[in-house]
This record gives structure tokens, C-alpha cells and sequence, in this order.
């Protein structure tokens, strides 16, 4: 799987990079036909306290998403992370529908 992350408006460190990587591994947990994973990081200007993150996963015929503002840009990583368990499991349900 491969892994894009880019970061809009600031300097991305090896901490929150180190950060993006774990939570994408969890993901790939949950369902490890994801082919590949985008994630943009961009800092509202005028709003500095505004942390906007967006994770895009591909996965068979489909693209999941999800997009999230936090005062961090850990915590808006989180809460995208978590929304996109939910969207795995239900296309994960989805899948094994099909296949009865």
C-alpha cells in the first residue's frame, strides 16, 4: 500500500508523519484491500488554530473519504481515522453481501 501525504500552508515533521503512518496501518487492519491511501494536511489561514485533515482511501471500485477540523492536526488525523473505520466495516458488510 502506498502512502501519499502532503502538508498545505506549513512544514510537515517526522512526528506527525510517524503519526499519519500508524493510524493508516490500523486502518489496513480492518481491511487490507486498501490499494492506497492520500492524506492532505492544510492550516486555515487567518485561523492558525483551525487544523484541517482529509484521508482518501482506495479501495476495490471505490473511494472512501474523510475530512475533519480539530484545533490539532493529531486529533482531526483521529477523527478521520475513525470515520473511516465505520466506512470500511460497512463496505467490508457490503462485500460479503454480494458474495452469498
Amino acid at each position: 500500500m502506498q502512502t501519499r501525504i502532503t502538508a498545505r500552508h506549513f512544514n510537515l515533521n517526522d512526528d506527525l508523519r510517524n503519526h499519519i503512518e500508524a493510524r493508516i496501518s490500523k486502518l489496513h487492519q480492518v481491511y487490507d484491500g486498501i490499494t492506497d491511501a492520500s492524506t492532505i494536511l492544510s492550516v486555515e489561514k487567518g485561523h492558525p488554530e483551525d487544523h484541517e485533515a482529509e484521508i482518501i482511501l482506495n479501495v476495490y471500485r471505490q473511494q472512501l473519504s474523510a475530512r475533519d477540523m480539530a484545533s490539532s492536526h493529531e486529533e482531526a488525523i483521529d477523527r478521520c481515522a475513525q470515520r473511516l473505520r465505520r466506512q470500511l466495516l460497512r463496505y467490508k458488510a457490503k462485500l460479503r453481501g454480494r458474495r452469498k
